[in-house]
């Protein structure tokens, strides 16, 4: 076999918009799955599927890979595309059986940059501001962090793949919301980060980086995400022209960290001084990574070719002078907003739910460009709204059928109204 083959593992949005990439690109694509298939196996660019054992599982795991290795000589490059599989990819190293190129941050500076506490070390080595910070371990040191820094804190996992109770952070700015939220220590933490509350938008840039060189960048901004209070995961968002300041502090951060590999690198600038603090670097390719193909990068397959070339020449030093994408370009991500809207608009008041819509019709009209629907390739879409719509009557089956007493039905009945 002569073609070129890439193994692409895990099924998250963003496998959709790298199969795609490298499909487009002439790869012979490869998506690796277990249990049920991602919308990104019913891609056109998705050439063929291959059902592996959990990721959990990593004996198990490995000797498949390996197996499918060793009969795929044709497949040269393993790209993990979350946090979930370059983690396994660093454990297994001793298991693949031969060498292969992985699409992915080196082991060492992949590990740092998922410890925020370790992360703001990167960036005080590329001198860059970052929040007061403290770590702690328990509801005793949780109280005195925040007496120290003061009201409002940030309170978030050390390490970014965790969630506190079932958030990616939480904006503390009392003692009344604090007690009401960490009444107790979240039992899956073995410790948690505070930080200074910065007041101020955050800016943040999709990269990659080669050696030290800084060779793709795009500045986007979340116009909405799936939470009214705007701390949920994006559904729209909007490609700007790089910040000056980001972007030195970006080229500054892969320098000084002889960064290899994609990166979404995020500050936040204070409104009343107009200073950027780092925040963190997610050493993988975005969620919403789609927007910054259509703009014009093509991050995925520019990650694939600096591992390609890693000891070649730096494929090109990012510059802004040749203008190298398109700006005030949106993409909207329609599936994730109404899933959030579903899942939420039973604990919405009217006036929520008609603010909601409203801003779901809004971004179907401005959007240039959409995460997961794509005219040339719209399998994927059509495939998930079908199962979502599947499972949205499921649970409107379930709740009509549910038993209720004489004393609640009128109740349920008049809520049920209200909620259509």
């Amino acid at each position: 076999m002569t073609r070129k083959s890439v193994l692409v593992l895990d099924n998250f949005p963003q496998t959709l918009a790298v199969v795609r990439s490298l499909g487009a690109a002439g790869y012979h694509v490869v998506l690796g799955f277990n249990g049920k298939k991602s919308e990104a196996a019913f891609s056109r660019y998705c050439h063929e599927s291959w059902a592996h054992p959990p990721m959990d599982e990593l004996q198990e795991f490995g000797t498949a890979m390996r197996r499918l290795l060793d009969v795929r000589r044709d497949i040269q490059w393993i790209f993990p595309v979350t946090e979930t599989s370059v983690k396994l990819l660093c454990q297994m190293r001793d298991i693949l059986g031969r060498e292969i190129k992985t699409v992915m941050v080196p082991p060492l500076l992949f590990e740092a940059c998922l410890d925020k506490q370790k992360a703001n070390g990167l960036a005080g080595s590329a001198n860059l501001l970052f929040p007061k910070t403290h770590v702690v371990s328990d509801s005793r040191q949780l109280e005195e962090a925040i007496s120290t820094i003061g009201f409002p804190v940030i309170i978030k996992a050390v390490r970014s793949v965790k969630l506190v109770f079932g958030r990616k952070a939480y904006v503390i700015t009392s003692e009344d919301e604090f007690n009401s939220v960490f009444d107790e220590w979240p039992d899956e933490h073995e410790d948690l980060m505070v930080q200074q509350f910065i007041v101020g938008p955050v800016e943040a840039g999709d990269f990659v980086a080669q050696n030290g060189t800084l060779i793709a960048y795009c500045e986007g901004c979340t116009e909405r995400t799936d939470l009214l209070d705007g701390t949920g995961y994006g559904v729209e968002f909007r490609i700007v022209p790089p910040s000056p300041d980001l972007l030195e502090a970006t080229k500054a951060f892969v320098k000084a960290n002889r960064y290899t590999g994609p990166g979404i690198i995020q500050f936040i600038r204070e409104t009343d001084t107009g200073k950027i603090f780092f925040l963190e670097n997610n050493p993988r390719l975005s969620a919403g990574v789609a927007d910054s193909i259509a703009s014009g990068q093509d991050l995925p397959l520019l990650a694939l070719m600096v591992i390609e070339n890693n000891h070649c020449t730096t494929i090109k030093e990012f510059s802004w002078d040749c203008e190298p994408y398109k700006v005030n370009h949106y993409a909207y991500w329609f599936s994730r907003d109404l899933s959030g809207y579903l899942r939420q608009r039973k604990d919405l008041s009217k006036e929520e739910r008609r603010i909601w819509l409203t801003s779901m019709i809004r971004s179907i009209g401005r959007a240039d460009s959409h995460i997961i629907w794509q005219l040339r390739d719209p399998v994927p879409a059509i495939w998930l709204l079908t199962r979502l719509a599947a499972r949205f009557v499921r649970r409107r089956s379930r709740f009509a059928r549910r038993p209720v007493s004489a004393a609640s039905g009128k109740a349920g009945a008049q809520y049920r109204s209200t909620d259509e």
